[in-house]
């Protein structure tokens, strides 16, 4: 983050909450922690964001796009011993970047938000350290629990501009300036804490005002000093809904320090919010926004051309497996034959020869046969052979024919949202994908649904389809996925299925109206799935037990996958392939 932004937000934010009562620590992922405070007027809230390539804190300006995962170390020390404690003050007391919470019974949380050094630490009533978000090696020694905490040293060699006059300044300047280095480049590389967008300014400013570049810097520090000065975001108006509609170009936006004279700014728009700690929250939570909208869009794209190549691989193997057929028809000529000609057959090993009925010449024809078998069962296995051939290759056939559809439809998808951006597009091609077959964005509740409409999508080892009466049905992979989609995916209101007596896949049918039952023709369509992606594929008809998820537990010392039914239902059914469309 910014040094001389930060020192606006720090007053900012102890202006706002001196003396108010931490209420929750919210982790939103992780490395988003929400802060939230009790103030006289109402609940005010505090974004903590220790992104590695861009730590910041602020207000938060919008809902969050992602929910937690993870579970912050220090915030569950946080809720344990400081919920419910007031905030004495919020300080900056250093040049670098790093912000003190201090807490009225002497616990301390500092903040450290250097650029790939951020980190989130707890102190107690004496200055050691209870317990840090990150344990990055460089530092173990001086962050190890138990040990009086020291912040990060400064960088040597660098000069501190904070505290010292415009002379003092201008003459490293002209040091540096001796040794080929420009001003700007001198400021922003030389000059602890002066960051790209403040030595720009500085650099203009001075250049337009014909002042040095000591002056401007001695004056502008003294007047963020006594807040004469506050952020600006140089940029669209809107930077946030920029994000969201995937328009935002994050080197068209820019967090200054302060407002540029108006001959330095070059007329690009500038917008601020009521204090700096809301303008940085905006500016940070539009990147990150712009970033996960970016992140999302191309992930889902990246899916959607993984599933149309497997696909395309499933059909090539189907056109295989076509080749591989026998033909239906020769075991029904060799039936056919067999009958025809009982009274002149005569054995010859595993053969049974007989005259040609399709033969104008009269000839003989050899029909396969088992020896001490009788010519009856003979051509009875015939006739099963071909009608098991032949309906073999029409579902070859249509198996072929849903794939090639199928590709079709995923090649004009993955067309009709090459260049998808913005929410909106992210949302529409999301229920597509899912209108297909492609699971992305599950999750077992609205309200984790609505946490995470934009978390990065992954195939998370689940199927998923349509019934006829428009109710969602997901199948697991494996005993792992299996394991998942029972115990994290399904509510405990959603209908379970597995076939009985064997091992094979959970089967969720998502109950959201929460029915005593599931419709007829979804409970079969949910009961035939179950049967199908099991081991009793191959059987005729097959026992499947149903009940609601909430009578599903698994043994604690059972394997993944195994689990116990409390109270069930049985129906019986053909395995039949779920379809989607």
């Amino acid at each position: 983050m910014d040094n001389l932004v930060l020192i606006r937000v720090a007053a900012a934010l102890r202006t706002s909450l001196t003396r108010s009562v931490l209420r929750d620590v919210k982790d939103e992922s992780h490395h988003r922690t929400r802060w939230i405070f009790e103030v006289p007027e109402g609940m005010r809230s505090v974004l903590i964001s220790l992104r590695p390539e861009l730590p910041w804190i602020g207000r938060p300006a919008g809902r969050p796009l992602t929910h937690a995962r993870y579970t912050s170390p220090v915030g569950v020390l946080v809720r344990k011993l400081l919920r419910g404690a007031v905030l004495e003050t919020v300080s900056k007391p250093t040049c670098d970047r790093i912000l003190r919470l201090e807490f009225a019974d002497g616990h301390v949380v500092v903040v450290e938000l250097a650029t790939h050094g951020a980190n989130l630490i707890l102190l107690d009533d004496k200055g050691r350290t209870l317990a840090t978000e990150r344990k990055p090696r460089s530092s173990q020694q001086r962050l190890a629990v138990g040990s009086d905490y020291s912040p990060p040293p400064l960088p040597r060699r660098l000069t501190v501009p904070f505290g010292k006059g415009a002379d003092e300044i201008d003459r490293v300047l002209r040091d540096l300036a001796a040794e080929g280095e420009s001003p700007f480049e001198a400021l922003r590389r030389q000059f602890f804490g002066i960051g790209t967008a403040g030595a720009n300014l500085v650099v203009e400013e001075a250049r337009v005002t014909g002042r040095s570049a000591g002056t401007v810097l001695e004056e502008r520090l003294l007047r963020l000093d006594q807040a004469l000065d506050d952020p600006v975001i140089s940029g669209p108006d809107e930077p946030l809904e920029a994000a969201e509609r995937g328009e935002l170009a994050t080197d068209e936006v820019t967090l200054l320090p302060w407002t540029p004279l108006e001959a330095v700014g070059g007329g690009a728009p500038l917008s601020r919010r009521a204090d700096a700690a809301a303008t940085a929250g905006l500016y940070h939570e539009a990147l990150e926004r712009a970033q996960i909208v970016e992140t999302r869009a191309q992930g889902l794209r990246d899916l959607l051309q993984k599933e149309r190549g497997r696909v395309w691989g499933a059909e090539q193997k189907a056109e295989s497996d076509l080749e591989s057929f026998d033909d239906p028809e020769r075991y029904r000529r060799w039936g056919e034959a067999l009958l025809a000609g009982l009274g002149q057959a005569r054995r010859a090993g595993e053969a049974v020869r007989v005259p040609d009925p399709y033969s104008s010449d009269g000839g003989e024809t050899l029909v396969p046969a088992e020896p001490g078998t009788s010519l009856h069962d003979v051509a009875d296995a015939h006739f099963r052979r071909h009608r098991r051939a032949k309906r073999g290759l029409e579902l070859a056939e249509e198996r072929r024919r849903s794939l090639r559809e199928r590709g079709g439809r995923l090649e004009r998808l993955r067309v009709r949202f090459e260049g998808a951006q913005g929410l909106a597009a992210i949302e529409d091609l999301e229920a597509a994908m899912r209108a297909e077959g492609i699971p992305v964005g599950l999750q077992a509740t609205r309200r984790a649904r609505e946490r995470a409409r934009m978390d990065r999508p992954r195939l998370e080892g689940v199927r998923i389809f349509t019934t006829d009466d428009g109710l969602t049905l997901l199948v697991g992979r494996g005993a792992r996925e299996n394991h998942r989609l029972t115990f994290k995916l399904a509510s405990p209101d959603d209908f379970w299925f597995h076939a009985q007596g064997c091992r094979g896949a959970h089967v969720i049918l998502r109950n959201e109206e929460r029915l005593a039952a599931p419709p007829a023709a979804s409970l079969r369509q949910a009961a035939t799935a179950a049967a199908w992606f099991s081991e009793a594929k191959g059987q005729k008809w097959v026992d499947v037990q149903w009940t609601r998820r909430k009578n599903v537990r698994k043994p604690r010392t059972a394997p993944l996958g195994t689990v116990v039914i409390k109270r069930f239902e049985t129906t019986r059914v053909r395995p039949t392939e779920p379809r989607n469309g």
